[in-house]
């Protein structure tokens, strides 16, 4: 296994997405739900900020993850705004050096376009986490509460997720990365002991986000 392939979707549509990638060669995924964020002020005053959610993560090989993101534009039109998210994280070191992607080199070896920004803090606190990500432009994620997982020792950054914790989830431009992650660290005290953990991995590829029309927000959106 090369890589990690997720989709966001609706609740509801990740059965069939996944399905449909079991047909062009996925072995199996993992479907856990989780509530979508996007940063409107007139959708939250209504109530609507907030969405059921089901993220699909399909382990893979790169040409199988590149496969996916085809798929999922063609059959699932994630080239349209709100059909849901793509995007593939390495699963080792090694991937993304054969992906030929530098974090910070330039064109030729250039540096991924977008970030995923990964948080893990205590229960009730994820929403004060994508709260601090917007301030800091950050215009959407997602959220999953944690009942204990591992991961194995050669995933790209090593990992036990204990209970009762909410992670959030923030695919964001590379450049907003670094400033929503100190906004975040800094608005929840993440330099002291036990108040969370916060890392960011490279997204070797995306699908179904779109920047912001002018005037919005800084971010991007499904």
């Amino acid at each position: 296994m090369e890589a990690i392939f997720f989709a966001v979707v609706n609740r509801g549509k990740a059965n069939a997405v996944l399905h449909k990638a079991q047909e062009y060669g996925a072995r199996g995924g993992t479907i856990f739900l989780g509530e979508g964020t996007v940063h409107s002020r007139l959708l939250e005053q209504i109530g609507l900020d907030e969405s059921h959610k089901e993220i699909l993560m399909i382990p893979a090989s790169r040409q199988l993850c590149r496969k996916l993101h085809d798929m999922v534009c063609r059959e699932f039109m994630f080239t349209k705004r709100n059909r849901g998210i793509a995007f593939t994280i390495p699963f080792r070191r090694r991937t993304l050096q054969e992906s030929g992607v530098k974090p910070e080199s330039p064109a030729g070896g250039a540096a991924p376009a977008y970030s995923c920004i990964i948080t893990i803090v205590d229960k009730e606190r994820g929403k004060d986490c994508l709260k601090a990500a917007w301030a800091a432009g950050a215009r959407g994620g997602t959220l999953v509460h944690g009942r204990g997982a591992g991961v194995p020792t050669e995933f790209y950054y090593p990992l036990v997720i204990e209970p009762q914790k909410d992670i959030i989830i923030i695919i964001a431009p590379r450049e907003k990365a670094a400033p929503i992650k100190e906004r975040i660290a800094s608005e929840l005290e993440l330099e002291k002991p036990g108040k969370g953990i916060l890392f960011i991995l490279p997204v070797l590829q995306t699908s179904g986000l779109f920047e912001n029309e002018p005037g919005d927000q800084g971010g991007v959106a499904s």
